[in-house]
């Protein structure tokens, strides 16, 4: 690549990181989302609740008609939201990771301050985790099989990374399009991860589904696969029918 390109190159990439919505756009069009599509009687699943801010949200939304299942593979943060939502019936909580295959998978703890970027991924970080936790892991095919249940009408993912192994999992539900909506974050943990999007984007076609940001203007997975351009952004996934 000549030096002409390059310059044009990093142009582009700063303009774009300019024109795209902002950490606090992206969390506001998130939640509106979640406000405007969910309705009493919805089945979500929280992958990756942390304390449960969304939990409370979604068990808000659906109601005692509804249900939420909730999944928190860190231990500590598990034992936390199990005690905020032991009372409420519409609402289940388990101690797993989320992925595509069952069983016990090493997850990357960190300091409590960085308790939220806990993950299946080893990420290139200056804040290294202070221990590896075998963690047990369920796919979203295998717990629905288990729990009998038909249908997802909303399934949320933020795995710091490990989305794409989620959606793998749950490959089955997403075939029988029984999984309505889904909504997960992407950025350079999705490259940390070792996943790119295109195999995302392609994975999802070839099961029927379109992909868009959640921020309409934007595109999908800004950045590309360039892990220095990745930004943070959230992606709704649909059916190509609706």
């Amino acid at each position: 690549m000549n030096l002409h390109m390059k310059k044009h190159l990093k142009n582009l990439l700063l303009y774009q990181r300019w024109t795209l919505a902002s950490y606090e756009e992206v969390l506001k069009a998130e939640h509106d989302f979640y406000v405007n599509y969910l309705r009493p009687g919805m089945v979500v699943f929280d992958v990756g609740a942390n304390v449960g801010e969304l939990t409370s949200l979604f068990a808000q939304c659906v109601g005692k008609e509804g249900h939420v299942h909730s999944f928190e593979a860190t231990r500590t943060t598990y034992e936390k939201l199990a005690s905020t939502y032991a009372n409420m019936q519409q609402v289940t909580v388990n101690h797993l990771a989320v992925a595509d295959q069952v069983g016990y998978l090493p997850f990357h703890i960190y300091d409590e301050a960085h308790a939220e970027w806990n993950t299946l991924a080893n990420r290139p970080l200056d804040v290294k985790p202070v221990r590896i936790d075998q963690v047990p892991a369920m796919t979203i095919d295998t717990y629905c099989q288990e729990q009998q249940i038909s249908k997802i009408d909303l399934l949320k993912i933020d795995v710091e990374g490990a989305e794409y192994q989620v959606l793998l999992g749950a490959q089955a539900m997403l075939k029988a399009h029984r999984i309505h909506k889904c909504i997960f974050e992407s950025g350079t943990t999705t490259l940390d991860m070792g996943n790119h999007p295109r195999e995302i984007v392609r994975y999802l076609k070839e099961l029927g589904y379109n992909i868009h940001n959640v921020i309409r203007r934007d595109p999908i997975f800004p950045g590309g696969e360039n892990r220095s351009a990745a930004v943070f952004s959230m992606h709704v996934i649909t059916l190509e029918a609706q």
